[in-house]
């Protein structure tokens, strides 16, 4: 069940941004969410997270298990994408804060240094992984942008995030609090 209605439908936007969802939905485009509002959606239980691998700017293949035994944020963003700029600070200093927790940027179909230009200044400690061709999104089917996926400590996915979140406030607390036991 959602904690909260998905981001059109909780605040009146214009009538643009809710056609730009609707055809995200209808045409399954990737999109960026036009709210500050999040939609939460917990994962039926028991899933254990799909194969995941990324490359780094650096060459790096990432793979969850190099952040086995972490509450892992797996965020799908973009620079274009104005809801993605406003809570990566946030997914930045979420990641800052606990130890036991890895948050994992993965940049949808961007070059490198466009990727690390916006992360130098909006959450240098999280580590960026490229998307390049857009599989990995598709994979773990994001269409909308950003979306995190939160995975608990023992592998099983937990929560999905689509929208600006903020990664810092009591809802966030409440979601990740009881991953972190």
């Amino acid at each position: 069940m959602p904690l909260t209605l998905p981001c059109t439908m909780q605040s009146a936007h214009t009538r643009r941004a809710s056609l730009l969802y609707a055809v995200g939905l209808i045409t399954g485009a990737a999109i960026p969410v036009p709210s500050r509002a999040a939609e939460v959606i917990a994962w039926p239980p028991p899933r254990r997270a799909p194969a995941f691998s990324a490359m780094d700017p650096e060459g790096r293949t990432w793979t969850l298990a190099d952040v086995r035994g972490k509450v892992v944020l797996l965020n799908f963003w973009a620079t274009w994408c104005e809801p993605c700029r406003v809570e990566m600070p946030a997914l930045g200093q979420l990641a800052a804060s606990d130890q036991r927790i890895a948050v994992l940027s993965v940049n949808f179909k961007e070059n490198a240094s466009r990727a690390e230009r916006f992360m130098r200044d909006a959450a240098p400690n999280v580590p960026i992984l490229l998307d390049t061709d857009g599989s990995v999104a598709k994979a773990w089917g994001v269409k909308i942008f950003p979306t995190t996926v939160v995975i608990a400590r023992d592998g099983q996915l937990r929560w999905r995030v689509r929208g600006e979140f903020d990664w810092v406030g009591d809802e966030a607390s409440r979601l990740i609090r009881g991953l972190l036991k």
